[in-house]
């Protein structure tokens, strides 16, 4: 039998991922069911609309909730979204069908969602020692992908089978009792943590602690570069590239692939350590822009595939190596808000990438767009790896240099 993570010990920690599983399976069910809701009797203009609204909103506004956030209980953040996720699912459910009331009510769920990455990355040094963070964030990443798997296919059966409106009551009852499972965390502020100052004052301390760790502002830097030319295009262009030159299956297959890669990724990550979890994360983003390049050159369907789970694996590897590093190294009265500058670093500009990537695809093709995007993040992927820390995710020791620019003394 393998062996069960020693984080599963910390009740706190079963909590967070029992009602996180719930909120997640809501999360992921609710894009099917919009489509139910929105594409029949609006079109897909509005559709696009009502979901990129959401998106943005939530990768916007994370700068001011983990701000926000060095004031209050994560746990108290995290009901307070789940209730308010629940009553806008309800609101869906019962509103009108008009334009503006879908838009308001996506913008507040994304208003609202931007505290749930900052709060439970924020809140988990607090709720497990630190020498099982690594294992906890993996458990949290598997808990999430195991919803991006069944949720959607769950969403699906039920909008044929039921009234659209009947799911979104079921996926606000998901968040109810989230919210209630959450409700039982109760973890203790740190000694110092500040509650007092204003919103700008945190911001500015977290851009603090980002710029004074060069490590972490390169990575930042790389995922605000690579999100809108390499990951939106990625995604954006799958299904025309596929439709074109694959057999119909082969779309849901990629998307399924890696999720399933994900989930190897996070099993892998409860059990390996490296030293340089650093070089072991960006060598794993890089198979992304490699299974693009294997797109644009219409490989195989199975090595086609094969890309995807790996890709999945890398990405999950990344994620949590990456937070762990993050909650380990920045002082806690400081986390959530170096998480919110990392989710609009990371996401931010994604949503630009989308509309850039689907207009040069009408003018000049899908390929050279992938091209171009496989050409960007091959490129960029290693590039952190010149700043000292990088390979570790972690302060360099004194003396300690890396990369191949490390006898060369760094503008100031």
């Amino acid at each position: 039998m393998g062996r069960v993570p020693g984080a599963l010990r910390h009740r706190r920690l079963r909590l967070l991922l029992a009602g996180r599983s719930l909120g997640d399976l809501g999360a992921e069910m609710l894009p099917v069911a919009m489509v139910g809701l929105v594409l029949v009797e609006h079109g897909p203009l509005l559709l696009g609309l009502v979901l990129g609204v959401r998106g943005a909103a939530g990768s916007l506004f994370a700068l001011l909730t983990g701000a926000l956030l060095t004031r209050v209980r994560k746990s108290t953040a995290l009901v307070f979204n789940d209730t308010v996720q629940a009553v806008v699912m309800a609101a869906f459910a019962l509103g009108p069908d008009a334009a503006w009331w879908l838009l308001a009510l996506a913008a507040l769920s994304g208003v609202s969602g931007s505290v749930a990455e900052p709060a439970a990355g924020s809140m988990m040094p607090l709720i497990v020692p630190t020498e099982r963070l690594r294992e906890a964030n993996a458990l949290r990443n598997i808990v999430g992908r195991s919803a991006g798997i069944t949720g959607p296919a769950l969403a699906g059966v039920l909008v044929v089978a039921v009234d659209v409106r009947t799911v979104f009551w079921l996926i606000a009852a998901l968040f109810v009792v989230c919210a209630g499972v959450l409700a039982l965390i109760r973890e203790t502020p740190p000694t110092g943590e500040r509650t007092t100052e204003t919103m700008g004052a945190s911001l500015r301390a977290g851009w603090r602690e980002v710029v004074r760790r060069p490590w972490v502002l390169a990575i930042i830097a790389v995922a605000t570069i690579q999100a809108p030319t390499t990951l939106a295009p990625g995604f954006v262009l799958l299904p025309i590239v596929v439709a074109d030159s694959y057999p119909a299956p082969v779309y849901g297959l990629a998307l399924s692939c890696m999720a399933a890669g994900q989930l190897v990724g996070g099993v892998l990550t409860t059990r390996w350590n490296p030293t340089r979890p650093g070089l072991v994360s960006l060598v794993g983003t890089l198979f992304f822009p490699l299974t693009l390049l294997g797109l644009a050159l219409t490989a195989p369907a199975p090595i086609l595939l094969t890309g995807y789970v790996a890709t999945g694996a890398g990405f999950m590897v990344f994620g949590v190596y990456w937070y762990t590093a993050l909650q380990r190294s920045i002082p806690q009265e400081r986390l959530s808000v170096v998480i919110g500058i990392d989710q609009v670093g990371s996401f931010g500009l994604e949503p630009v990438g989308y509309a850039v990537a689907g207009a040069l695809a009408q003018t000049v093709g899908a390929r050279p767009v992938l091209y171009g995007a496989a050409v960007v993040g091959i490129a960029t992927s290693l590039l952190p790896l010149l700043v000292p820390g990088v390979d570790r995710l972690a302060d360099p020791e004194p003396g300690h240099r890396n990369g191949p620019c490390a006898g060369t003394p760094r503008a100031p």
